[in-house]
């Protein structure tokens, strides 16, 4: 595993509370800081792909809206739909 030098500050009762734990532990302090930044991670990395599902699934039901009332209401022209053009039943009707 790669991995890069980093320095940042800690407060002394921390750095002293990580040594102490490392120590009972048996790892080193730098096995603690970078299982805390997995955690870290991990856990807004939850909160993260939530939000992205959320949007997801949003854009998702307005996209099936859409299709479902794209167009000119049925309601206007369900005659025309279910039995046909004016035209042509009148023109069935000429012809019998």
């Amino acid at each position: 595993m790669e991995a890069t030098k980093t320095t940042f500050h800690l407060p002394d009762t921390l750095r002293e509370r990580l040594k102490v734990l490392a120590a009972r532990r048996g790892v080193t302090v730098t096995d603690l800081l970078t299982q805390g930044a997995s955690l870290v991670l991990t856990r807004y990395q939850g909160s993260l792909d939530r939000e992205d599902l959320q949007k997801r699934a949003a854009a998702a039901r307005q996209r099936l809206r859409d299709g479902l009332y794209g167009g000119p209401p049925l309601a206007d022209t369900v005659d025309e739909a279910i039995y046909g053009a004016k035209e042509k039943r009148s023109a069935r009707r000429a012809k019998r």
